[in-house]
């Protein structure tokens, strides 16, 4: 008997099948990139408080200020200046060398009249944006909310093309302003698309400090099928099985 020819509707079926296989096998992702990621505010009294400790990246740069400086590469602060030791900063607890419910003995970013700052990081310098951005709130002074010593503060996080990803805004301090630590809060962002730059922001207070400044750009893992691929994948092998039997009963 005479082969027939597919009709039509087969052969489009074949493309798309054949599409779908394609792309599961090179690795292509047909899911929506996952939304941003915003962490804190939570307790931190040194780095193994950080939600990035145990990442694994590329690239990663954590700026402490203890050598009285904001030299990390690819990142630029808007306002502020180093305070060095003082009887009213308040460092990271554990930059001292001991975790002891004091941070008078280090280093911290002192917001200097300024009520907004913002990190801003450059692709240039560092191949890439990060993925994951942070940093750790830890004083405050004046009045605020009513009472001396405390505050509130808007974090923000701001992607690749400069469009804000999200914020988290919160109620923070202990009313005193002399080195404790127990008020000192992590504030953090990821996004797998990248992160411009990260803002922090006090707006009723000129007087307050931040520490521990991290970033960094997770490590580009090798293209894998992901679930919905994999599903492509195999509708794909069972929909040519279906038309090689088709193909059969029609020889």
């Amino acid at each position: 008997m005479k082969k027939q020819t597919p009709r039509e509707p087969v052969k489009i079926l074949q493309t798309v099948l054949r599409a779908g296989m394609l792309a599961a096998l090179s690795g292509v992702s047909w899911q929506v990139q996952a939304v941003p990621v915003f962490l804190g505010p939570t307790a931190y009294t040194s780095f193994t408080d950080s939600p990035f400790k145990s990442g694994k990246f590329d690239y990663f740069h954590l700026e402490n200020f203890e050598d009285g400086k904001l030299n990390t590469p690819g990142v630029h602060a808007s306002a502020g200046a180093v305070a060095p030791p003082d009887r009213f900063t308040d460092s990271v607890d554990a930059d001292d060398g001991l975790t002891d419910g004091s941070g008078l003995a280090g280093h911290s970013w002192f917001s200097q009249d300024a009520n907004r700052l913002t990190f801003a990081f450059d692709a240039g310098v560092l191949g890439r944006l990060p993925t994951h951005a942070g940093i750790v709130w830890t004083d405050v002074g004046g009045v605020d909310l009513g009472k001396f010593g405390y505050g509130s503060v808007l974090f923000q996080g701001y992607g690749v093309s400069g469009g804000l990803l999200g914020s988290l805004s919160v109620k923070v301090g202990d009313g005193v302003i002399t080195g404790e630590t127990a008020e000192d809060r992590f504030f953090g962002v990821i996004d797998a698309g990248g992160i411009s730059r990260i803002v922090i922001e006090m707006a009723n207070s000129t007087d307050w400090e931040v520490d521990h400044l991290q970033y960094g750009a997770a490590s580009s893992p090798k293209p894998v099928p992901e679930p919905a691929t994999l599903g492509l994948l195999s509708t794909g092998l069972a929909g040519l099985g279906w038309m090689r039997k088709r193909g059969q009963k029609a020889t």
